[in-house]
């Protein structure tokens, strides 16, 4: 019996350990998560037309995996799915909420990604309308089973019609059906973007429901939510935030009541910042200066990063491409080298080596030294070289992945410009790999490379006969982390961008929509041949 009862005191310790360090254990950082999030929420997170999983939260996911090392896989789901995901065990992060105190019991939230609220929007010539006060008696557009509905029924006393959409509920307001709109402030700003239509609506009064939008983890998941915060502070710190924001919420529309506010408000702090600045304006520039220098050092890193991140892409590609441009000279080599025992008294045998082997090692030593040159990071050093001589060099990198494509160059080999080297191959690089992908299901697949002169300046233009873009995703090609592809990052054209910033020159993208082409012009400065 006390055999029995030793036996049950052990596995009852062992039990007990067993979850302490499973507990642990369980929320440790893993290699990987799983991110489950809404599929119809624009412009948060949304699957598009082409089933593209996209918006802001996603963006910001992909920004903080970009600097913290995490890796996430997106789950997109309907909403009440992505709520219960976690407790399911079918994910470990979601991507957006709502904090409350009610589901703090549920889950640890990160810091805010921003303030979630609503507002009350009216057309911008409505007089009528110009606080809370003046809405009773009016007609209100809501979206069906808001959790606000009964708090604007009994607070503004007015006439409610509700909407299966938010666009649906605009929609009537932009038709003068109702007087006035009640419904999340970024969404509705998001849809008139979308609209064209931000100059025609304006709020009225202060926002109201407002409340922290989050990403949420397992209530005991302390350690990724700490990752996850650290990731969000550098985002912030960087400026990326403020692209990603702007990418998707735009300029945000314009409050009346505010507005005259905001001139007083700005008066009265220019009046008093130019009275301070006379007295404090020394130690002010210095302490500027310091912050500017920081800001700029963690920019450049960051831009840094991007960079090596960018050309790691690509590198599986090059180096086949060079393995295959190797093996003809080695093929040479070989040949020889297995004769040459037999041959030694064959003097033509032996002269024709002479000549032959060293420009064979010469071609092999000159692909190396253009492999080294674009993978060694170095000083950005801006000079002049032979555009045709320096395009040909990179054309050799990626000439394997070219296949039956026809790649015709009009470029007079007399032109001469200033830039980077290094900064030049990583752009064609960049751009002939995604043309090579644009043009991989074309009948006839073709990339013409061209270029023209026009006073100080060389336009170089990229050419492609494959699936092209259209307008609305066009104009996001220098965005980072957006892509069509299905496994892009959506950081290629980005980093070329930065490029051609810092060498000065200008870069844009024009396509006549999907099926047309693509075409990416390169302005850069002319050179001269005694610069070099």
């Amino acid at each position: 019996m006390k055999a029995v009862v030793k036996r049950c005191i052990r596995a009852g310790v062992i039990f007990i350990l067993v979850n302490i360090l499973w507990t642990d254990l369980a929320y440790g950082l893993e290699d990987r998560y799983r991110v489950a999030g809404d599929s119809q929420f624009p412009p948060y997170e949304f699957v598009d037309a082409d089933g593209v999983y996209k918006g802001f939260n996603v963006d910001m996911l992909k920004a903080i995996s970009l600097v913290t090392g995490l890796e996430f896989e997106f789950f997109p789901m309907k909403w009440e799915d992505a709520y219960y995901s976690i407790e399911r065990g079918q994910a470990d992060i979601i991507q957006g909420m709502k904090e409350s105190e009610e589901r703090k019991s549920k889950f640890l939230f990160s810091d805010s990604l921003l303030l979630n609220s609503q507002s009350i929007f009216v057309l911008d010539n409505n007089a009528d309308i110009n606080n809370e006060r003046d809405l009773v008696g009016k007609t209100i557009s809501l979206l069906k089973e808001d959790i606000s509905y009964n708090e604007i029924k009994r607070k503004y006393n007015v006439e409610i019609i509700e909407y299966e959409s938010l666009d649906g509920a605009l929609e009537a307001l932009l038709k003068g059906e109702v007087d006035a709109l009640i419904g999340n402030t970024l969404t509705v700003n998001y849809l008139c973007k979308e609209r064209n239509s931000i100059d025609l609506i304006k709020i009225i009064g202060d926002t109201i429901n407002e409340q922290r939008y989050c990403i949420a983890v397992d209530k005991n998941n302390e350690l990724l939510i700490e990752k996850l915060n650290a990731g969000i502070a550098e985002i912030q710190k960087s400026g990326m935030y403020d692209s990603l924001y702007r990418k998707w919420f735009g300029a945000p529309i314009k409050n009346a009541r505010t507005r005259y506010e905001t001139l007083w408000k700005v008066t009265i702090v220019i009046a008093f910042g130019l009275l301070t600045l006379v007295l404090v304006v020394q130690s002010f520039n210095r302490k500027l200066k310091r912050m500017v220098d920081i800001k700029t050092e963690e920019q450049r890193v960051l831009i840094n990063e991007l960079r090596r991140f960018d050309k790691l892409q690509f590198m599986d590609k090059i180096i086949s491409s060079i393995a295959h441009e190797i093996r003809n000279p080695l093929t040479s080599i070989k040949l020889y080298t297995t004769q040459m025992k037999d041959k030694l008294k064959d003097e033509e045998f032996i002269l024709a080596a002479a000549e032959d082997i060293p420009e064979e090692i010469d071609r092999i030593d000159g692909l190396i030294k253009e492999f080294m040159e674009y993978t060694s990071p170095r000083k950005a050093i801006i000079e002049s070289f032979n555009l045709y001589e320096e395009l040909m060099k990179t054309i050799k990198l990626v000439k394997f992945h070219l296949g039956n494509i026809d790649l015709l160059i009009d470029v007079d080999k007399s032109y001469y410009i200033k830039f980077d080297t290094g900064h030049f191959k990583q752009i064609v690089l960049n751009i002939l790999l995604n043309s090579i992908d644009a043009v991989k299901e074309v009948n006839h697949p073709a990339i013409r490379i061209r270029a023209t002169i026009n006073n100080d300046k060389i336009t170089l233009l990229f050419d492609d006969n494959g699936h092209g873009m259209n307008e609305d995703d066009i104009q996001y090609i220098f965005e980072p982390f957006y892509t069509t592809k299905e496994y892009g990052n959506g950081l290629g054209m980005f980093v070329v961008k930065q490029l051609v910033d810092e060498n000065e020159g200008m870069i844009s993208a024009s396509s006549h929509g999907k099926g047309t082409g693509m075409s990416i012009i390169l302005e850069v400065k002319r050179g001269e041949p005694n610069e070099e």
